[in-house]
């Protein structure tokens, strides 16, 4: 006698095991909506990488623009020393001295070459004297009345303000008119 082997059952259901209309309706509907939500979190997902992107382009172009912002800083001193140092030298102390005439053009070209340098990097002395005071831009360090002068104008400069392109480097040391 032979082997009997049961016949394969088939996949799905069986008659009368069938889901109902109303039941695919709902199991149809319930798909639909999580399919929806996928896809507005796929949305969602999409959208915080491209803000994600746009903020790490801003933050690479920022940091390729004012990077050097420390060390344009720390150079300032030097800037304000050569200036210190031509601003010294008095005119009739020129005339007398040929070698000094030497050394103060010296040290003018050095003044130039760091003017130079710095606007190479967007660092450059911002403009203050008889301009309206902005504290964004400078420090009040004393305010006098002056007759006929309108007040808040900046009438003089103790150490001039540096901008590196658009953002206050350092504050210019000024006085007002009250």
């Amino acid at each position: 006698m032979g082997v009997f082997f049961a016949p394969k059952r088939r996949r799905g259901w069986r008659m009368g095991d069938a889901p109902s209309e109303e039941e695919l309706q709902e199991k149809i509907a319930l798909a639909k909506e999580q399919l929806q939500e996928l896809a507005e979190k796929m949305k969602a997902s999409k959208a915080d990488l491209l803000q994600a992107k746009k903020r790490h382009t801003q933050d690479l172009e920022n940091e390729a623009k004012y990077g050097y912002t420390k060390f344009a800083l720390s150079l300032l001193h030097v800037a304000d020393n050569l200036e210190r140092a031509i601003d010294s030298v008095k005119t009739d102390q020129l005339d007398e001295s040929e070698e000094l005439k030497h050394e103060v053009a010296g040290v003018q070209k050095i003044r130039h070459a760091v003017e130079e340098a710095f606007a190479e990097f967007g660092v450059h002395k911002m403009k203050a004297l008889d301009q309206p005071f902005n504290p964004e831009h400078h420090e009040a360090m004393f305010a006098m009345e002056m007759p006929g002068k309108e007040p808040n104008i900046i009438f003089h400069v103790m150490e001039p303000g540096y901008m590196i392109h658009d953002r206050t480097l350092r504050a210019a040391k000024v006085g007002v008119t009250k």
